[in-house]
């Protein structure tokens, strides 16, 4: 027996699959077998009754008939609602289809000998209404029997016979009429005609209930691979975060000495030195800034990571920034003796002063890092509505391949030992996050050997800044222009609380503040620091975040506040960079420094907060 285009199509798309076995599909169809019988039994039963009654003029054999057709379907009944078991059938359908088969083959010879009982003394109409009730018994068969065409062979087998039977009959009472005797013919053209009807069901059937048993598979498969996906997203956030906590907590660890010893050391410098001492302070100076320079770019990341950086959209000139990257990394190509140009445009653009300016920093310190004979030029060109800002150098180069994995976590090309000179593997990464955070995109272009140029893309304003007005806010705010930070008015006499658990930042940050010219008072609790508050009220009140036994800055901040209605401005200066402390840090509206911090930044701040 072939396949049909139906069936290699379906063991096509379900290749693979778990084969369904046969006696399944043979369960569900003695299944299907049994429900449709539950529901005919009664129509049939009624059937019968109308029958009799329509042909009741026949005598006793009729009514005889009647009574068989009624103990058959109300046995029918009987086993379908008490005796059916679904379990029973699963264990051994072979046995329920030959039983099927048996009780079938009754109810057919009951039907079929409704002819034989009445085709003596039928008249012309009887036996029109006998065929039109035959032709709907047998009909029905194609629906009932249509998901199991062996019963129906069975059924039809026993009514071609009986009307086989019937034939001779008639024609040995009537052989001069051969309308009557040829009527169990006709009969049995019609079954054979039902039965082909049923083989094309039952083949539908078995595809159906296949199909279903395939759909049941496919849905298991989806399932699981839905666990692996989602059991995969569980352990690669649970990854994710792991990293971050280390990453802070290392940072945490770090940023404390090294924030301490740039204290230490600014306040060195202000005292009388001999040059070799000098010189001395000064390489130690440059060892500190590249380790702060490490622990910035992880605090970089890390505010990235937790989703704390929001573009505050302003209107600017893109001269003004390239200038004061070309300012702040100038030096460092005169030490490599690399070319350093710009080419200015003159360009307004909308965006984040703060935001493209670090994406600068990270791009022209990583072209300045990988370029040893040539130079760097950083540009721009325009292309329609918007500004592309280019960073170009002639450094090594980067092959295409790589071209990807360079923005990814801790990526580095062309440091196989691991130089701690250049840098950790994040400044792309952080690059292309803060790019999509003010809606652009990092591109590269590069040949191995010749240099690179990495593009970023603005929106280009036309108008003037005088015809240009302020962005707003969400509540309709104007914006001010991009601010800098004043410098620190040394000499003022505020009163500075200062708390922090770290005994060398207490004594090295005081000392900064007290050369200054602040009155300060350094403690190592919070408990100590309310009661030195009301004692003497601060102007200003300084404090790390992770303090000792779990405790933090922002509650020692509340506590403050309760102290004196929020009148004593806050700062928090801490070494935690996890996702979550910066999060909540940013979302309770207090300045952050994130350590280690330039002692001239720290002057600057506290001059502002302390007015």
């Amino acid at each position: 027996m072939t396949k049909s285009d139906f069936e290699v199509e379906y063991s096509a798309q379900f290749e693979g699959l778990d084969e369904v076995p046969p006696d399944r599909i043979l369960t569900e169809q003695v299944r299907v077998v049994y429900r449709l019988l539950g529901r005919s039994a009664w129509l049939t039963l009624a059937l019968s009754m109308f029958v009799a009654a329509i042909l009741r003029n026949h005598g006793q054999s009729v009514w005889w008939w009647l009574t068989a057709q009624g103990i058959l379907k109300l046995s029918e009944q009987v086993e379908v609602n008490l005796f059916y078991d679904p379990v029973r059938v699963a264990d051994n359908p072979h046995r329920m289809v030959q039983w099927l088969c048996f009780t079938q083959s009754l109810h057919a010879a009951g039907w079929a000998s409704l002819i034989w009982i009445t085709g003596e003394h039928a008249t012309p109409a009887e036996f029109t209404f006998i065929l039109m009730a035959l032709g709907g018994v047998l009909s029905g068969g194609v629906t009932t029997y249509g998901a199991m065409p062996q019963v129906h062979a069975a059924y039809i087998a026993t009514f071609i016979a009986v009307n086989v039977a019937t034939f001779f009959h008639l024609r040995d009472l009537l052989p001069d009429n051969p309308y009557f005797y040829m009527t169990p013919v006709l009969c049995i053209f019609y079954c054979i005609g039902t039965y082909m009807n049923t083989r094309v069901s039952g083949a539908d059937y078995h595809r159906y209930i296949s199909l279903g048993f395939a759909n049941a598979a496919l849905a298991r498969n989806l399932a699981a691979q839905v666990e692996k996906v989602e059991s995969a997203r569980r352990e690669a956030e649970a990854a994710n975060a792991a990293k971050s906590t280390f990453l802070a907590s290392a940072s945490h660890d770090l940023r404390q000495p090294i924030h301490a010893a740039g204290l230490f050391m600014a306040l060195l410098a202000d005292s009388r030195l001999k040059p070799p001492q000098r010189e001395m302070l000064s390489n130690a100076t440059s060892a500190l800034n590249a380790s702060s320079e490490m622990l910035d770019a992880l605090l970089d990341f890390s505010r990235a990571e937790a989703g704390v950086i929001a573009a505050q959209s302003r209107v600017f000139a893109i001269d003004d920034l390239l200038n004061e990257v070309e300012s702040e990394l100038g030096l460092q190509a005169d030490e490599k003796r690399l070319s350093f140009r710009l080419h200015e445009s003159g360009a307004l653009v909308a965006s984040d002063p703060a935001l493209v300016r670090l994406i600068l920093l990270n791009l022209v310190s990583n072209a300045l890092r990988y370029t040893e004979s040539g130079g760097i030029l950083l540009g721009t060109r325009r292309r329609g509505a918007r500004l592309v800002v280019e960073v170009w150098d002639t450094g090594i180069g980067i092959e295409s391949e790589q071209h990807q994995l360079i923005f990814e976590d801790f990526r580095q090309i062309g440091n196989p030992e691991r130089d701690r000179r250049k840098g950790l593997g994040l400044g792309l990464a952080i690059v292309r996050r803060l790019a999509r955070i003010i809606e652009s995109e990092v591109t590269l272009a590069s040949r191995p050997g010749r240099g690179s140029v990495f593009r970023f893309d603005l929106p280009l304003i036309e108008q003037t800044p005088a015809d240009m007005p302020l962005p707003t806010n969400g509540n309709g705010t104007a914006i001010a222009p991009y601010p800098k930070p004043p410098a620190g008015d040394i000499g003022t006499a505020a009163h500075i609380l200062l708390l922090d658990d770290d005994p060398a930042i207490l004594q090295g940050l005081g000392a900064l503040l007290r050369q200054a010219g602040y009155s300060v008072s350094a403690v190592d609790t919070i408990e100590a620091a309310l009661e030195s508050a009301e004692t003497d009220r601060p102007d200003l009140f300084i404090c790390d975040f992770r303090l000792r036994h779990g405790r933090h800055g922002l509650e020692a901040a509340i506590a403050l506040d309760q102290l004196y209605a929020r009148t004593v401005p806050v700062l928090l200066i801490t070494g935690d960079t996890h996702p979550d402390r910066i999060a909540q840090a940013a979302g309770n509206k207090i300045p952050v420094l994130f350590k280690p911090v330039e002692p001239r930044r720290i002057l600057d701040t506290v001059a502002q907060l302390t007015g």
